[in-house]
């Protein structure tokens, strides 16, 4: 029976319990006896659980097969040696060459090789062309100087060079003075070619060679005579 309800032990009727009269001594409403009415029950309530989480199945995985570090596997408890397979080694070698064959466009190896050789060739060209220019800039400067005919090759009193730093030359043949410009166009060895420009004159062509202290020159208007530094 319920605690909320209370029974009369004189006339046996049944009393509704409340909070108004609860622990307080009341009279039965149908015999007047008096009687305590008891405390209400407080319920208590039950303790809500979390909802289950449902697992996934469970996977068979594979049984592990112990390895032995000294070298051998596990399954039968002795030290066998590990065996790689020269198949395996020659498959991972082949893969590696045909994917640099994929990657190897004979159009860019081609392409590269030209590139090589051009910059190859630019720099012969380069060297060559500078051991060029310094042979002309020391063969010019043997010849920055007075020159004199060497007595006994000519009928003439005078036949002087003047050649200077500035390409500027002066050249006395008899009484006769004139002026030009010189410029060392080539160097083969201990030779020489310069280009001779006169300002009234066709420009020719002065073959030079130094031999013991002496210039051999050859121009195409006088032929070839022997000059010698001349005393200042």
């Amino acid at each position: 029976m319920s605690s909320d309800i209370v029974v009369c032990p004189n006339c046996r009727t049944n009393l509704q319990n409340s909070a108004n009269i609860a622990g307080q001594i009341v009279a039965c409403p149908k015999c007047q006896s008096q009687l305590q009415m008891p405390a209400l029950s407080i319920p208590v309530a039950s303790p809500q659980l979390p909802t289950p989480v449902e697992l996934p199945p469970a996977i068979d995985l594979p049984p592990t097969i112990p390895v032995n570090v000294t070298g051998g596997s596990g399954i039968h408890g002795t030290n066998m040696p590990v065996v790689q397979s020269g198949r395996a080694k020659k498959t991972t070698s082949t893969s590696v060459n045909d994917r640099l064959r994929k990657k190897s466009n004979p159009l860019i190896i081609v392409f590269a090789a030209m590139i090589t050789l051009i910059v190859i060739g630019v720099g012969v060209i380069a060297v060559l062309w500078e051991q060029s220019e310094k042979g002309k800039q020391q063969f010019g400067n043997k010849m920055v100087g007075n020159w004199e005919l060497i007595p006994g090759q000519s009928q003439l009193e005078r036949w002087d060079f003047a050649f200077h730093d500035d390409r500027k030359m002066q050249m006395a043949l008899g009484n006769q003075l004139s002026e030009g410009r010189w410029k060392v166009t080539s160097v083969q060895g201990e030779t020489g070619y310069l280009l001779i420009e006169w300002p009234d004159e066709a420009p020719e062509t002065m073959r030079v060679r130094f031999e013991g202290g002496t210039m051999q020159i050859q121009l195409e208007s006088v032929g070839s005579f022997a000059f010698r530094a001349a005393v200042p």
